[in-house]
């Protein structure tokens, strides 16, 4: 891994770090980290960062500024007023399952019981079931809602209108060059978007219907108490869900995604929905100590657990109910399921990885990608051992099953950096039965007899890519972390580390910043849960802090005479309202070790 301090920033603004600290009264080591960030802002005035550094409700753009979402809100608000009955149809996944309860819970709110359905991963796989539309309209069902999925169901879009349904699809997946015939299509990533909003997760996409459809039914007097009408509901007690989903679904914590999860962590941490106050306190998780580390690494995997290992209907009444009984009782049971998947996932990880090895020894070290398969792997954790196997090897992975009834493997790919997985499997879909996604994550289908062929044509793709970035100097294979500042002992104060977390929450898009710490030596250490180290440092003016470094067991190759340099996020660590300042680790060098710049 090579470190490398990045160069001061250039604005189109001309705005300097110098001057964000005169604005708004930063010590320069925090504004040089947000002066970096700017630099891939569309807007890089003051105004900008204000508002970056305020993210409030005020600020989200008008959800009718995406197309389609007029026609969209208009016919949910029609089938509200007239009783219509109403079929969601969501992804299995979190944010399916999160979606499809933020729209359940608000029309609920409405006095409304729509119907819910989400299709078994293994029986009937990812996207629209054109035989489950079929029952739902058999059942009565007028508008089918669809949420995390749809964007490429043309098929059954036209089955659907054949059998008298509209159908709203509310989708953040790439759309190919025909969209589905729907009396309306909800998907930023449609060409013809020319709004700010660009980034939803599926979640938001249907918290922005929800918000359409409310003005649209506060414009016809329906919450109106003389007409006698219904009590409006408040949809800002659904951000917590769409914070979850935003964090575990893994999209740019920017813009828009930003003021939702900020919000969102508010609400969660002052009065969090009767399910995920159950589920976090079977997971040992006080609301107040909750961060977006606990909605992406705690909650998020319990919620996918469901529908990894069986039917998502569990997660699904967990976040739709206000039985506080129920709830526990669910929170239990999908506790224990995660802990099901952990033992399943780490088997087969464990498989995978020494598949990876063997790979390399064949193929050289050069191999710029892994498809990786199995008879027996589980369908429902495959892609986060293809995470695991990236995050390992940094290159991109492809992880197959080939045991399912089909006869066809089903996989997952997990991609890095700027590498588009959705190109590398067009340039393979000759080979494929079928494939989706995004670029970072998609999934696929192959039959047995192409394995080899997807191994070369995929890993050649993939290393295309790489040579074409490696052409405009971005070596994208090789491991290097950007260190936003050097910080000097005097400069880490509690005060700064408060001031450091309004660029939080933190994660894709918003990435965790690095600093570094030199001149310090490691006064002692001890090891957590044999995989973590919690280490004590002391500066050269008898300055003592403590620091976690999450899987560093075998990692801290320095003694305790050595002078230092730290890699790390300085922050707090929260534990009962208790507050005291950390350093979260990413690598520890001996002083005499090179950064580049």
């Amino acid at each position: 891994m090579t470190w490398h301090l990045k160069e001061e920033a250039t604005l189109t603004s001309g705005l300097r770090a110098e001057d964000l600290v005169q604005s708004f009264g930063f010590p320069l080591w925090i504004a040089k980290i947000l002066h970096h960030r700017m630099q891939h802002w569309g807007d890089q005035s003051p105004d900008a960062v204000k508002r970056f550094l305020e993210p409030s409700l005020k600020f989200l753009p008008d959800p009718f500024l995406l197309p389609d979402m007029d026609q969209a809100a208009d016919r949910l608000a029609e089938a509200v007023v007239e009783g219509q009955k109403i079929a969601i149809y969501g992804d299995y996944d979190v944010d399916g399952t999160v979606g499809s309860a933020v729209l359940r819970r608000f029309l609920r709110g409405l006095g409304v019981e729509p119907v819910v359905y989400q299709p078994d991963r293994q029986k009937e796989g990812y996207g629209v079931n054109q035989a489950a539309i079929e029952r739902l309209i058999e059942g009565g069902a007028q508008l089918l809602i669809t949420v995390d999925c749809g964007i490429t169901s043309v098929a059954e879009v036209e089955r659907a209108n054949a059998l008298g349904a509209d159908v709203i699809i509310c989708d953040h997946h790439e759309p190919k060059d025909i969209l589905p015939p729907a009396y309306a299509v909800l998907d930023h990533k449609r060409l013809d978007n020319e709004s700010s909003i660009r980034s939803l997760c599926g979640a938001g996409v249907a918290f922005y219907l929800a918000m359409a459809t409310r003005s649209i039914l506060r414009d016809i007097g329906h919450f109106d108490p003389e007409m006698g009408g219904h009590k409006e509901p408040d949809i800002r007690e659904l951000l917590d869900l769409v914070a979850l989903a935003t964090v575990a679904d893994m999209v740019p914590l920017v813009e828009e995604n930003r003021i939702l999860l900020r919000a969102g962590l508010d609400r969660l941490r002052r009065a969090p929905s009767t399910g995920l106050l159950e589920l976090l306190k079977s997971a040992g998780v006080a609301p107040e100590d909750v961060t977006p580390y606990h909605l992406g690494f705690v909650l998020g995997p319990r919620i996918n657990a469901s529908g990894r290992l069986g039917s998502a209907n569990a997660a699904l009444e967990l976040l739709s109910t206000t039985d506080v009984a129920e709830a526990r009782r669910l929170a239990e049971h999908l506790t224990g399921v995660n802990a099901e998947r952990m033992r399943l996932q780490g088997e087969i990880a464990d498989q995978a990885l020494a598949q990876a090895e063997e790979q390399l020894a064949l193929y050289g070290k050069d191999l710029p990608a892994f498809v990786l398969s199995a008879d027996d792997w589980h369908e429902g954790v495959i892609g986060i051992v293809a995470s695991k196997v990236v995050e390992r090897f940094h290159r991109p992975a492809v992880v197959l099953t080939f045991g399912t009834h089909t006869g066809l493997g089903k996989g997952s790919v997990r991609g890095m950096n700027r590498l588009d997985m959705l190109a590398a499997l067009e340039a393979c879909a000759g080979l494929l039965a079928g494939f989706g996604g995004h670029k970072a994550a998609a999934g696929l289908s192959v039959a047995r007899e192409n394995l080899e062929g997807l191994r070369q044509g995929f890993a050649a793709a993939v290393g295309a890519q790489v040579e074409a970035l490696a052409g405009e100097g971005i070596r994208v294979l090789k491991r290097e972390v950007a260190v936003d500042a050097r910080l000097e002992e005097a400069e880490l104060t509690s005060e700064a580390v408060e001031l450091l977390d309004r660029l939080g929450p933190f994660g894709i898009g918003n990435s965790e910043p690095v600093v570094l710490l030199s001149g310090w030596k490691i006064s002692g250490s001890r090891t957590l849960k044999e995989r973590h180290l919690k280490i004590q440092f002391t500066s050269t003016k008898n300055k003592n802090l403590e620091g976690f470094w999450a899987n560093g067991v075998g990692r801290l190759e320095v003694t305790e005479t050595s002078e230092i340099n730290v890699f790390c996020l300085p922050q707090f660590n929260t534990f009962r309202n208790r507050k005291t300042l950390e350093l979260k680790i990413k690598d520890i060098r001996a002083s005499k070790s090179e950064t580049s710049h």
